[in-house]
């Protein structure tokens, strides 16, 4: 009997406002563009959001277990070989979980388990999935459901009884505007498409000193979140019909050198206020990023089971974001007013009624990356 391996990562982020991920920086290498670009690729007209930091969680670990090409392709797609400890962590705006099924009487290494739980967080469990794989299926969805607040109630609707191991991972997060928008002055606007036509959606508005800049044929704002530490970066191209061209030109190391150049300025702030929900299958864009070996029967996770039978069949990621007005009454409200002895200028626009790319980040971490194409329709 084909004894498969599945790896599973579940990637949750919502919040009234936005949420953010408080842990420790990771490596940020081209892996979060490239992740990001290989997903969106065929979606051209389709609002995206990705998680790179917990895909990265997941094949961190997936690659101790690894040796010989497998472990070397997963180092290469994730772009760095030292070794990373990760941790569940919960502080009120942040919890993140890590959790392994292992198959009941099926041999592990020892060292993998114990790896597992030090270094990367993950509680370790047991389930039958040769002879019951709906009541595993449950189990993981109930450990899934609880660890998102009911948000994200189904990672899988089924798992083969071949099943040997199941990976998952799950974030939750809710953070505030260091500064809110007004309610009050949310209005339906026009959204240009790529195409060039008119879409409408809600767009809140808010007025203030923030840190931007206009770069060649990019605009960047940073806005802060209550949590210290923590921003949605906005990227938006001054031409919205050459947004495919634009996006495909960032990269991380374009991003933190873009963020380097930020200024304090008057800016009256446009932006969408939206929902979203993305469900991926990530076989095809880790493959086609050079990460083959590992979903082949010539797999080598010797690491994880002396039987030498496991090949991963399926990685999934589900990610969900709210962005509205919801922030905290301040005292940073009234920080940009001072009384002037002259006429000030006119506050910089920055109006993202166009498409655009947001990061949230923490430091130099891009921890969520996606981008808002086209309003839903409702």
């Amino acid at each position: 009997m084909t004894k498969i391996a599945h790896f599973a990562v579940l990637v949750f982020l919502t919040s009234g406002a936005v949420a953010l991920l408080a842990a420790e920086q990771k490596p940020q290498t081209e892996f979060v563009f490239d992740l990001y670009r290989t997903v969106v690729q065929d979606e051209p007209d389709k609002n995206v959001m990705v998680s790179p930091y917990g895909v990265q969680w997941l094949l961190d670990l997936v690659r101790t277990g690894a040796d010989g090409t497998t472990k070397t392709e997963i180092a290469q797609v994730l772009g760095y070989t030292e070794p990373i400890k990760w941790e569940s962590l919960s502080d009120g705006t942040l919890t993140t979980a890590a959790a392994l099924w292992g198959q009941q009487g099926y041999s592990f290494q020892p060292a993998f388990l114990q790896t597992a739980r030090t270094n990367f967080g993950f509680t370790i469990e047991q389930a039958d999935f040769s002879r019951n794989s709906s009541a595993a299926v449950k189990r993981i969805n109930a450990w899934c459901s609880e660890q998102t607040k009911g948000k994200i109630t189904m990672i899988f609707d089924r798992l083969d009884p071949d099943t040997r191991l199941v990976l998952v991972n799950a974030l939750h997060f809710k953070a505030d505007w260091k500064t809110p928008f007004s309610k009050n002055r949310t209005q339906d606007a026009d959204f240009t498409l790529q195409n060039g036509a008119k879409a409408k959606t809600k767009m809140m508005e808010r007025t203030g000193r923030m840190m931007y800049n206009a770069i060649d044929e990019t605009l960047i704002l940073e806005l802060p979140y209550k949590t210290n530490g923590y921003a949605m970066v906005l990227l938006l191209p001054k031409n919205p019909t050459k947004f495919a061209e634009w996006e495909t030109e960032m990269t991380t190391k374009k991003l933190n050198s873009l963020r380097g150049t930020l200024k304090s300025g008057e800016i009256d702030l446009r932006m969408p206020k939206f929902t979203m929900e993305n469900t991926f299958e990530l076989n095809e864009p880790l493959q086609k990023l050079g990460m083959t070996a590992a979903f082949s029967r010539d797999a080598d996770f010797s690491k994880i089971s002396s039987a030498k039978d496991l090949f991963v069949s399926k990685i999934l990621q589900k990610t969900y974001i709210a962005v509205d007005e919801v922030g905290t009454e301040a005292a940073a409200v009234t920080g940009g007013i001072a009384v002037a002895t002259r006429v000030p200028p006119p506050p910089f626009l920055f109006h993202a009624d166009r498409p655009f790319l947001y990061a949230i980040v923490k430091g130099d971490s891009i921890l969520f990356l996606g981008r808002f194409v086209k309003p839903e329709v409702k």
